[in-house]
């Protein structure tokens, strides 16, 4: 049975773990202020030993200043116009559960039509476990709700750049 746009919708607001699949190989997503899923990912991060960074993953720029304090000029462009999938870190988040609005926020844009479809009709960002993976491990696939997505082919690892206040920019993974 397939799952609808709806049902995933739904399943976020209750605090459900999503499985995710796009550009970038799998994750685990769930609504970036709610509490409860919140504590569920950072426990499915320690439990897989998993080194990526929580992510939120964005439609557009207008979601992406969703969670950014304070969004340089810059940023607008390097999300909007991102050829290849890329994960910015900024100095200040907002708007997400927990301690994670207290410090770095990494955000990535999407270009995966089933993702952003999913986050036009949530109307806002996603916080992800990242995989970079073709398959999710055990403990994540067990953790989630539903899966929605595909990966690609031939899916890259994204690139990862900080971008500072005043537009600095350095790369931790080209």
């Amino acid at each position: 049975m397939t799952t609808t746009n709806r049902e995933l919708i739904h399943a976020l607001r209750q605090g459900q773990l999503l499985g995710i699949a796009d550009e970038t190989g799998w994750s685990v997503g769930a609504d970036p202020q709610n509490e409860t899923a919140l504590a569920q990912l950072l426990a499915l991060k320690k439990a897989t030993n998993n080194p990526c960074m929580l992510t939120v993953l964005a439609r557009n720029t207008d979601q992406v200043a969703m969670y950014v304090l304070k969004m340089p000029d810059i940023a607008y462009d390097l999300v909007e116009f991102a050829e290849i999938p890329l994960t910015v870190v900024f100095e200040q988040g907002k708007n997400v559960a927990g301690d994670l609005a207290n410090g770095e926020i990494a955000i990535r844009k999407s270009t995966d039509e089933t993702v952003q479809f999913l986050l036009g009709g949530f109307t806002k960002g996603l916080i992800t476990l990242p995989f970079e993976s073709f398959t999710l491990p055990d403990a994540a696939q067990k953790a989630v709700a539903h899966t929605v997505g595909t990966v690609s082919r031939n899916f890259r690892k994204p690139r990862i750049m900080k971008l500072g206040q005043g537009g600095e920019v350095e790369f931790l993974r080209k």
